[in-house]
């Protein structure tokens, strides 16, 4: 199984320490270049690392952590979704109207057709996300991200 963070703003990074701390790879893409996004990429971890949009969709499952606007893009980017797995973290700000009577992921998913669809992550502010505890378990809201 392989994972790409798309976006790498506040709940993109926090989703990649949280990889980084299990010692799973993780490929990182945003609007910056690989080449400038790359060094931010190294400093979570080793298992981190930074690529192209279109390198980064070729992983199995793909976290959408960008402006809401953006997701017809990354959706634009390949030709197929079947196969994949997209997990939308977006939060959305648009007004309910724009959304054609549908749930935010319903609306989204629509852009992706043949992925296998989920909504995560977003009900955290990435302070929690990326929050690490010295104590045994998970604080309330951690995420554990687990090698399958």
């Amino acid at each position: 199984m392989s994972y790409a963070i798309v976006g790498f703003g506040k709940i993109g990074q926090a989703l990649a320490h949280a990889f980084a701390r299990k010692n799973i790879d993780v490929t990182d893409a945003s609007r910056r270049l690989p080449e400038a996004l790359g060094p931010q990429a190294r400093a979570i971890g080793p298992t981190v690392v930074a690529k192209s949009l279109r390198d980064a969709l070729e992983a199995d499952t793909i976290i959408l952590a960008v402006p809401f606007g953006e997701h017809r893009e990354v959706a634009k980017a390949l030709p197929r979704w079947k196969g994949k797995t997209v997990i939308d973290a977006m939060n959305t700000l648009v007004p309910p109207e724009e959304l054609d009577g549908l749930p935010s992921s319903a609306f989204v998913a629509k852009s992706f057709t043949g992925a296998k669809f989920v909504k995560g992550f977003n009900h955290l502010v990435a302070a929690t996300l990326g929050c690490r505890s010295d104590r045994q378990g998970r604080p309330p809201g951690r995420l554990s991200v687990e090698r399958r």
